[in-house]
Formats: C-alpha cells, structure tokens, sequence
C-alpha cells in the first residue's frame, strides 16, 4: 500500500508535469501566432499577385506557354499538403488533413485520381494511415521553411504539369 509521502511525491510530480505540458503548449501557441501574423502580412502581396497574373494570362496567347493551357480533361490533380513536423499546433494539423481529405473525396467522385505531396510528418503520417497516393514527402524542414525549398516545390509540380503527369 502507497504512504503518504508515495502519495505527495506523485501529485507533485503529476503537476510538474503539467506545468512543462502547459508551457510547451505556450510556446507552441507564440510560434503558431507568428507563423498567422507572417501569412497575413503576406495576403496583400498575394492578392496583387494573383491580379497580375490574371491580368498577363487573360491578355497572352494560350500557347505561348504550356501553363496557360489548362488540360482539356481534367485526371490527375496534385494536391500540397503542408502541414507540422510535431504536434502541440491545436486543430492546426487536424484541419489542414481534414480539408485535403474532403478535398481528395470530391475529387475521387468526379473520377480524378489525386496525388499528393506532403509537406510535414504529420500530413504524411495522416495520408499514409488513410491508404491515399503519396508521390513525394518532405520532412524536417517545417522550422525552416524559404524560398528555396518554395522554388524547388514549384519547379517540381511545373516539370510535373508540362511533362503532362498531372492536369492540375
């Protein structure tokens, strides 16, 4: 039988633990934070980046370039999904999942194949799980996301897109 003192030591130990557990949690939270304010400084700079090109593809001709050409049927699509190394994010990763999920199911009944590239373990580890076409997977590198990595994603999904393994 547990003494006293058995007793005390672990509700001690108990509330240490949860004092680390919040604190992580806190620190989660600022990244997560800041991650937000990040993107929606950015917002702007995409709204007029979309404008732009909007207003360049609908003045060019469709087959001065292979990406103004849309596929004439839609097959295959590929889908990024970016999500977090680790956990502590709250719903960040849930909904993320969630909404490629519902995203590859309407795709799925309109008889497209979807493929994806998931960006974070826990995206990853969720499609896996799931049994869905996973082309290629990037881990570890969620800390230190730049224009780099941004590059090569694009220049890849481009390569992918003229060469004519995915519609979308």
């Amino acid at each position: 039988m547990a003494t006293l003192k058995d007793i005390k030591l672990k509700i001690a130990g108990v509330k240490k633990t949860q004092q680390i557990t919040r604190a992580m949690n806190m620190v989660a939270s600022a990244k997560l934070r800041g991650a937000q304010e990040r993107m929606e400084r950015f917002r702007p700079y995409a709204g007029k980046f979309i404008e732009v090109l909007a207003d360049l593809s609908a003045r060019t001709e469709p087959d001065i370039h292979p990406l103004l050409t849309p596929a004439p049927e839609v097959k295959k699509v590929d889908l990024i999904v970016l999500t977090a190394d680790r956990g502590l994010c709250g719903s960040f990763n849930t909904n993320l999942v969630v909404t490629a999920e519902k995203f590859i199911a309407e795709k799925k009944a309109a008889g497209v194949s979807v493929d994806a590239y998931a960006m974070g373990r826990k995206g990853r580890d969720y499609l896996r799980r799931r049994g869905y076409e996973i082309f290629k997977d990037i881990v570890g590198q969620m800390g230190q996301i730049d224009m780099d990595l941004a590059t090569v994603i694009g220049r890849e999904e481009t390569d992918r897109f003229i060469t004519g393994d995915t519609d979308e």
